[in-house]
């Protein structure tokens, strides 16, 4: 058999000119499934034409290609799926839409373009499948797996998660795009450390995929699966662990492997809980010293109602100590605040403006509340009757699609646009890591930004334009983190 493996195309344009990171999930799938099969990975938001490209490499003749996605990138995977199977491919979808709607895309007029769900983790459920067709066993004993059964489809039991000690490492060898990865000009892949988190943050899907759990990968296959990824060409590493500080402690002996192994020569970043960083000085001074220069941080708001009605409890405390340690130690720190919230006016908005100024938060990222399908949360604001938006291709956590108890979602979108021009002024070019730890990329991003930006003061001055204008030609493009500066 021969399988295709493709991660959606769609990018949020803002994110992806800091990062664009491989796919990982899918070649953990691949390095789980080779021994089976003929296996290629494409990793479609590395190309400019994802559809053209597809339509040359489907011409290899594929006999299952998978599709993975998120719900903002669900659209984008359909025409997709449909090039597959006009090739004379069936499909597979997988990843957290498909997993968390899967009756609802079974139900729909374009759930035929689908003729396998994979539901949750896919290292077990796709191995299960690929081995089921070949022998031309019934499905019906594939755990996870959702399907065709005449004109319904059927659904399994879903699978328990995996342990992880069972879980082949990934196979890079299978990707057929390798270049353009990048974080901050430097080559970069991904490498995960554990799975699962235990909090409860009402607004998150990973409770539906894998439940509270935290399953911790063993040391020796993590320092192999940073040398595999070396070994391809990677320079910087991203940890996409759900929750990797949630043991602190295991965290320092992570950090305490990678330099004795001799790999602290890498760059490495992650997303951190601001209590689990903030915990720890000697944590960060050890990050430091094996080699992590950037650290996302979940802070989320200032209002502690709003932290409550979130889910986050405490999790966010601390995030000023955490901080002060990251920036005491040359680490870039990029923090997600998150607004939008019920009982927001224009006033809470801004107040995670002034907490991330505050703070000299080098990157914050000013999200908005989004109903993300089957969350605690997104049954709570249907009950409130605050959605404003059910398509999905805009529940990226920068698009508004709630209207708050006082504004509208356009007037919500309008303030956080504003908010991300206003941030990066002559005080944030000051004390900002970023042009210390990456002054080649600094430098060339500022010099495409400043023509940028005085194309648009001077559009202002003569009258030609107003920021309503410039507004909505940022929401049309989809890049929402420019506004008037």
């Amino acid at each position: 058999m021969k399988v295709l493996l493709l991660s959606s195309p769609v990018v949020q344009p803002d994110f992806d000119r800091i990062a664009r990171i491989p796919n990982y999930g899918l070649v953990s799938i691949a390095g789980n499934v080779d021994d089976l099969c003929t296996v290629d990975v494409a990793d479609l938001h590395g190309v400019k034409r994802p559809r053209e490209y597809l339509e040359g490499i489907l011409r290899n003749g594929y006999d299952l290609v998978g599709l993975s996605c998120m719900s903002f990138q669900y659209h984008a995977v359909l025409p997709l799926a449909k090039m597959a199977k006009e090739s004379g491919a069936a499909t597979v979808f997988g990843g957290y839409h498909p997993t968390l709607n899967y009756d609802e895309i079974g139900e729909s007029p374009e759930g035929r373009l689908s003729d396998y769900i994979v539901r949750g983790e896919g290292e077990a459920t796709f191995r299960e499948l690929i081995e089921a067709i070949d022998d031309g066993r019934d499905l019906a004993g594939v755990r996870g797996l959702s399907y065709w059964g005449g004109d319904k489809m059927v659904h399994n039991p879903p699978r328990p998660v995996l342990d992880v000690s069972d879980i082949e490492l990934p196979n890079r060898d299978c990707r057929l795009i390798t270049k353009g990865f990048q974080s901050f000009g430097i080559p970069i892949d991904s490498v995960e450390t554990s799975r699962g988190c235990t909090n409860g943050c009402k607004f998150c899907s990973i409770q539906q995929m894998y439940g509270r759990s935290f399953r911790r990968y063993p040391f020796d296959r993590i320092l192999d699966d940073i040398r595999d990824a070396e070994a391809h060409g990677a320079r910087s590493i991203f940890f996409p662990d759900d929750n990797m500080t949630l043991d602190v402690k295991r965290m320092e002996r992570l950090c305490d492997a990678i330099v004795e192994a001799g790999l602290s020569h890498l760059k490495y970043k992650v997303q951190a809980s601001a209590r689990g960083i903030g915990s720890s000085r000697r944590l960060v001074q050890k990050m430091a010293a094996s080699g992590f220069d950037g650290v996302f941080l979940g802070i989320e708001n200032t209002s502690r109602d709003n932290l409550r009605f979130l889910g986050k409890g405490k999790m966010s405390d601390n995030a000023d100590k955490a901080i002060e340690y990251m920036h005491d130690n040359e680490i870039i720190v990029s923090a997600g605040l998150i607004g939008g919230n019920p009982e927001d006016d224009a006033e809470d908005l801004w107040s995670n403006f002034e907490l991330a100024r505050k703070l000299k938060v080098d990157i914050p990222i000013f999200y908005i509340n989004t109903p993300y399908p089957k969350t605690e949360m997104r049954e709570e604001l249907k009950e409130m009757g605050l959605i404003a938006c059910d398509d999905y291709r805009f529940y990226d956590g920068l698009h508004a699609n709630l209207n708050t108890k006082y504004l509208t979602a356009e007037e919500v979108q309008y303030i956080t646009w504003e908010m991300n021009a206003k941030y990066y002024d002559l005080s944030w070019f000051r004390y900002n890591k970023i042009k210390r730890v990456y002054p080649k990329w600094f430098l060339r991003e500022t010099l495409r930004l400043v023509p940028f930006y005085a194309k648009r003061k001077l559009g202002l001055l003569l009258g030609l334009k107003t920021p309503r204008d410039y507004f909505r030609e940022d929401l049309e493009r989809g890049e929402l983190c420019k506004g008037v500066a």
